[in-house]
């Protein structure tokens, strides 16, 4: 296990400069207990520009370099989706913990790889799918353990943006939270099987763009999602049960409130009052690119306190979950088709055991 890191600040190096890595980097410079030391882009001039926008005091003109940069204690790998793989393993090689955006692999064999060499290399590594880290995430799991709306038999997420189709998987970029928010629904509960796939494929590149997906769950339990960077969607999020529905409104991947009604009677026409919870934004100041960013706070938070415990995971999305989501996007990207689809057949021979758990 890597030694706590206590009586001082928790160093981060930020890779990557584009539009997320900013924000996380707002969010960092104002953190308790936390100092940005280090950036890292392609090229020194953008690294240098970077750096001097957030008063970081290291600029590294290549990934490599902020990957054995030792005065880092983290770093947030915010490059191209398509390199969050191998940059993963640079840094953990060179010694890095490492907190991954979204998507942290193209494949669940690729994930393999990254969380492999974290366990290898006994160092702490998080896939930012950040909305599990926010308190109204937590709120609707306390909710559906009370049995407030009775017992859960289906949950449905979508999340559809018309900005990217072509250039990236829709399953990965958007329909990531829409998986991770029906096993969270679902208690954790990996599925037990993808039912039934409809997708849209680019013409030019092959790649997903439009997806809607039935997922069962162990206990009869359904799951639906539909994701797409081909058009917009309502991009809320539904908890269904037996005595009642739970309602995540946009944006249901970092959500700020919810609302639980009661349904009972004949028909399940009785409608209770409708009982809404909100839980305020972090007060973190300054403009940002992405709805609510000011919640990256919560998970560099968690970082911050995995990192000062010397823990390699934390509870709250450890590498089971974490693996369990990836698989059901690769299975999804399988029954697609296109060109996704041969590499995919490809991971499921590579990883050991069967299902997602």
């Amino acid at each position: 296990m890597p030694a706590p890191i206590v009586g001082r600040a928790i160093r981060w190096g930020i890779m990557g400069s584009g539009r997320i890595a900013s924000d996380m980097t707002r969010v960092l410079t104002q953190l308790p207990n936390t100092e940005v030391v280090a950036a890292g882009s392609r090229s020194a001039e953008t690294a240098e520009l970077f750096a001097g926008r957030f008063g970081i005091p290291t600029a590294h003109g290549s990934y490599a370099a902020l990957a054995a940069d030792a005065d880092c204690d983290v770093v947030y790998v915010a490059t191209p989706s398509m390199r969050h793989v191998q940059d993963s393993i640079m840094c953990l090689e060179g010694g890095r913990a490492v907190l991954c955006e979204k998507a942290m692999a193209p494949s669940a064999a690729e994930a393999t790889r990254v969380l492999n060499v974290a366990r290898e290399k006994e160092l702490f590594f998080l896939h930012g799918v950040w909305s599990r880290f926010f308190p109204a995430m937590a709120a609707i799991r306390d909710a559906i353990r009370s049995g407030a709306i009775g017992d859960v038999v289906s949950a449905h997420a979508s999340f559809g943006q018309d900005d990217g189709a072509g250039q990236a998987s829709a399953t990965l970029e958007t329909g990531i939270y829409c998986a991770q928010f029906l096993q969270w629904a679902m208690d954790g509960d990996a599925p037990e099987s993808i039912e039934g796939v409809v997708a849209e494929l680019h013409k030019e590149s092959g790649l997903d763009q439009h997806v809607a997906a039935l997922l069962r769950f162990p206990g009869n339990r359904v799951g639906t999602l539909e994701c797409s960077l081909k058009n917009p969607t309502a991009r809320v999020g539904v908890v269904n049960g037996t005595k009642g529905v739970i309602r995540v409104p946009f944006p249901f991947w970092c959500p700020t409130e919810f609302s639980l009604q009661r349904m009972s009677g004949l028909g399940s026409q009785d409608f209770g009052p409708e009982t809404k919870r909100s839980f305020p934004l972090p007060d973190i100041e300054g403009d940002f690119n992405y709805v609510n960013s000011q919640g990256l706070a919560y998970q560099a938070e968690e970082v911050n306190r995995c990192l000062a415990e010397g823990l390699t995971q934390t509870p709250k999305f450890d590498a089971r979950e974490c693996f369990s989501v990836m698989q059901v996007l690769s299975d999804i990207r399988n029954r697609a088709g296109g060109d996704e689809a041969i590499q995919a057949a490809k991971d499921k021979k590579t990883i050991q055991g069967s299902g997602y758990s």
